[in-house]
């Protein structure tokens, strides 16, 4: 897994695993299949494809769009929207999720 300390102008594609301590200005996708833990910040939004998974220990000024992944926020968040019926999405207690969980378009 590669370490990133930068400043990203976005939008971003993240296509291979990433731990990111720097910062995204703008939104982010994470690609299918790829793992990100986040414990810096992203000014946008994430998006999270199906196969993929993000382990949000920073802040996500936007929302997370979960399509199909699997989403732990331990950090910040304004909220996390379930996009498919197979997304994961899971809020630590400890977690600062300004809107909450939001199920789109599966049903929930």
């Amino acid at each position: 897994m590669r370490a990133e300390h930068d400043f990203i102008e976005g939008p971003f594609a993240i296509a291979e695993d990433l731990t990111l301590h720097g910062t995204i200005v703008g939104d982010a996708a994470l690609q299918e299949g790829v793992r990100f833990i986040l414990h810096g910040t992203i000014a946008g939004n994430l998006t999270v494809k199906a196969g993929s998974r993000a382990l949000i220990h920073g802040t996500v000024s936007g929302r997370i769009y979960n399509d199909g992944g699997r989403v732990e926020v331990f950090g910040i968040c304004e909220a996390v929207e379930n996009l498919a019926p197979d997304a994961v999405s899971i809020i630590s207690p400890t977690a600062h999720v300004r809107r909450g969980r939001v199920n789109r378009r599966c049903g929930l």
